[in-house]
């Protein structure tokens, strides 16, 4: 089979790694002009609304864990999203809102961005819209995992007049390499670079999204739109992996479910866990299986988890338990479980910035589910999140029950790894609940397998649920580890080679004497990324 090689990057001064070439060459100017890691992100992050809209946008919501050189600091920066405050609990669907405006939460993006920029960057946000607006008004050429992706949803994107003419020709995709243009889009971007991003909120672009609203039946109302969403600083999760720290997103986010895996692969040897191994692979999709397993029974609400006196999936006593559990599991082999996992299929955008100052920014931003909620605001180009579908339906004790006002579940998880306390790998992913489970291989392969981080990322991937519902690359993976799947009671389900479907990771190894004192750069080749810092 042919080998898919990561795009790599090496520089001395920095570097972006995002999944769309047009955002990281966008970000790699920024820093080269000299902005900080924090302008590169803002660049980026607007950036990738436009050249991969299917992912992430000014419509939806963005998390960050962020490394503050100056003030020596790291914190995750929580951008939720919010309900609306219309909404009453009296009005609750049967089913979880997916399609059309009243899917949508109240979008927190412009405002995480804008309190990113002015609290911790060096630039205007005129200057770091502009490479966005040009994108979205001269347009860019469309590449095979976009065609793919508008392909497969034409019929809910037909049903938008503007989404049918912009992605759509005739009732077709757009065809690959054609130029994709979103003036709409562009037009917004340019009455906030006047106006600023509040105008998103309280100003000309709030109100044209409360008119779309009460045209189109939507339920964001003047009222939702005047609590501007500001991001709140929280406490990052913190493990420790071997050697390596872990710093990495708390509730609402799944960070809490990498630290488990690797709380639980750190009590077997590197050669027990040896993913090139049947029985290393066999150790780490039980350890997948148990941990989702106890992010379903353990939800926690983010406002109260800081206070909490017991956080057992972070807890290496509790891994120690669960471990017994995986080596009574292996004597028995096969013995299937009974629970059932969380309900979390969204899908993401990752990027990683690091400067030549030492600042560090990994952001995981989402519209939820491709291209959202499948409606774009009318004369703003943008698309709606559908992120009330991220919401618990039925239990009225859940931490993330639809209530007016509350944020939705997310199983984001950007991530620093660090040595010495000081920043070594920059990384995240896209794939919902297999973020985690994407991102504990890859970091199981640099440090247990010693190998270096762009082979990590190519390496074969797999992901399993509580279920034991197993999705791999499986032409990838050699016969006998697959066996060992089959035998221990998998239920298989085979993906193609370098599947969209088993994350994205956009890496930055920050520079050591590992990789010559440079930064190195790693775009997945599973998507459409690339890597490049300053020349």
């Amino acid at each position: 089979m042919k080998r898919k090689n990561a795009l790599i990057h090496r520089s001395k001064k920095g570097m972006v790694s995002s999944a769309s070439k047009p955002a990281t060459e966008v970000g790699a100017k920024i820093l080269a002009n000299g902005g900080n890691a924090f302008d590169a992100a803002v660049a980026v992050s607007y950036c990738l609304g436009v050249t991969e809209p299917q992912a992430s946008g000014i419509g939806g919501q963005s998390m960050a864990v962020v490394y503050h050189e100056k003030e020596r600091r790291y914190f995750a920066l929580d951008g939720s999203s919010i309900a609306p405050y219309h909404f009453q609990p009296k009005d609750m669907p049967k089913n979880p809102l997916k399609l059309g405006l009243k899917a949508s939460t109240l979008p927190s993006t412009p405002a995480f961005y804008g309190y990113l920029l002015e609290n911790y960057g060096t630039m205007n946000l005129k200057e770091l819209l502009a490479p966005a607006i040009q994108y979205a008004e001269d347009g860019f050429p469309v590449t095979p995992l976009i065609h793919d992706l508008i392909d497969k949803n034409k019929e809910e994107l037909m049903q938008d007049p503007q989404a049918n003419k912009n992605f759509l020709q005739e009732g077709r995709a757009i065809p690959v390499k054609d130029i994709l243009k979103q003036p709409e889009l562009a037009g917004m971007m340019k009455q906030m670079a006047k106006a600023g991003w509040r105008d998103f909120y309280t100003g000309e672009i709030g109100d044209k999204i409360i008119a779309d609203m009460g045209e189109r039946d939507g339920i964001i109302t003047a009222e939702d739109l005047s609590q501007i969403p500001i991001p709140i600083e929280r406490p990052i999760l913190e493990g420790k992996y071997r050697k390596h720290g872990i710093v990495t997103f708390p509730p609402p986010g799944a960070g809490r479910v990498l630290v488990q895996i690797l709380n639980i692969l750190e009590n077997f040897s590197e050669e027990d866990i040896d993913l090139n191994s049947p029985h290393g692979n066999l150790i780490t999709a039980l350890a997948f299986q148990m941990t989702l397993r106890d992010r379903k029974e353990m939800p926690q609400n983010p406002d109260i988890y800081v206070q909490q006196s017991t956080r057992r999936m972070t807890d290496k006593k509790y891994s120690q338990e669960v471990t017994g559990n995986i080596r009574k599991m292996l004597e028995r082999y096969g013995e299937s479980m009974t629970f059932v996992p969380p309900r979390t299929s969204g899908e993401t955008t990752h990027f990683s910035v690091a400067d030549g100052e030492g600042n560090v920014v990994a952001v995981t931003q989402s519209i939820e589910l491709v291209f959202g909620a499948k409606r774009t605001a009318q004369d703003l180009g943008f698309f709606y999140n559908n992120y009330m579908s991220a919401f618990e339906y039925k239990d009225r004790t859940h931490p993330y029950y639809l209530l007016p006002g509350n944020t939705p579940w997310s199983s984001v998880a950007p991530t620093i790894v660090t040595f010495r306390k000081k920043p070594l790998l920059v990384l995240g992913s896209p794939g919902s609940e297999r973020i985690s489970t994407a991102l504990s291989q890859v970091i199981s392969r640099y440090i247990d397998g010693e190998q270096d981080l762009a082979e990590a990322i190519e390496e074969p991937r797999f992901h399993t649920s509580d279920l034991k519902k197993m999705q791999l690359e499986k032409k990838r993976f050699s016969e006998d580890i697959v066996k060992v799947f089959e035998e221990t009671g998998f239920e298989i389900r085979s993906r193609g080679p370098y599947s969209f479907y088993l994350g994205c990771v956009q890496a930055i190894e920050l520079p050591n004497k590992r990789n010559n004192y440079q930064f190195y750069g790693v775009a997945d080749p599973r998507r459409d990324g690339s890597a490049k810092g300053p020349e």
